[in-house]
């Protein structure tokens, strides 16, 4: 997709790995940034978002479902997760067109991510759009932590992955403090969701922290993001990190 602001952007989509402890491939979750066209300039969705129209909006998503698609193989084969992040926006257009659910549903491999900024997300169950998205496909929680959700929504049991924000994670893996406190956390969430993830994680020191706790999986500047066409590189060993 193209979107012009102050000068014309294209949309890039990567792939951000999600590493088991011991450095296998977990999952993937699906970034876009949005890079000038006539100049290197990159910028992150977020920041693109608040300037384009529902219906560029709704074309982004069906861009990544197409990118899916193209990769599906890989992701069937790996028996490998991917995360797609949306907002109220895509799960109403989703909810109202039933080509959308079709077409997700023939893409199992695929957990729709939501953050904390979701709204009425503190409703838990008794949010009507994610109650009945989570009857259809696999939520996932991007960003718990943020400092703007409770648990309730994760206690309802909405969600299949939790992951931990990574600002959150910045703040306190260098206290004295951050096992016994994940340990508290980790004991808290994980019996409600399959898969509970940590983010934030940007050097050998803090994945040895977080290897000691029951994280399932990781992601962080550790692992960069790899563009589609470099996809199956995830699989390859990774040189450099300990054991």
């Amino acid at each position: 997709m193209i979107v012009s602001l102050d000068i014309v952007y294209r949309a890039h989509f990567c792939f951000l790995p999600m590493r088991l402890p011991q450095g296998d491939l977990f999952g993937v979750e699906l970034i876009t940034n949005f890079v000038g066209d006539d100049a290197p300039v990159r910028i992150p969705t977020e920041l693109v978002l608040p300037h384009i129209t529902a219906e560029q909006e709704l074309t982004l998503f069906c861009e990544k479902l197409s990118l899916l698609e193209s990769c599906q193989h890989f992701f069937m084969a790996q028996q490998c997760p991917a995360w797609i992040n949306i907002n109220e926006h895509i799960a109403d257009a989703i909810l109202s067109q039933p080509c959308l659910i079709k077409r997700i549903g023939q893409l199992p491999f695929i957990e729709l991510m939501v953050n904390e900024s979701f709204e009425e997300l503190n409703l838990g169950d008794d949010n009507p759009r994610l109650r009945k998205l989570g009857l259809l496909f696999p939520l996932a929680l991007g960003n718990f932590g943020a400092g703007i959700a409770t648990t309730r929504p994760i206690f309802d049991g909405l969600f299949s992955s939790v992951m931990l924000d990574k600002g959150f994670i910045h703040k306190q893996i260098h206290e004295s403090s951050f096992t016994p406190f994940m340990q508290a956390i980790t004991d808290q969430i994980s019996p409600f969701c399959r898969a509970l993830l940590i983010a934030g994680i940007d050097d050998e020191e803090s994945r040895a922290k977080a290897r000691v706790l029951r994280f399932t999986a990781m992601q962080g500047n550790l692992w960069p993001a790899v563009p589609a066409e470099s996809l199956t590189d995830l699989l390859l060993p990774q040189a450099g990190l300990s054991p």
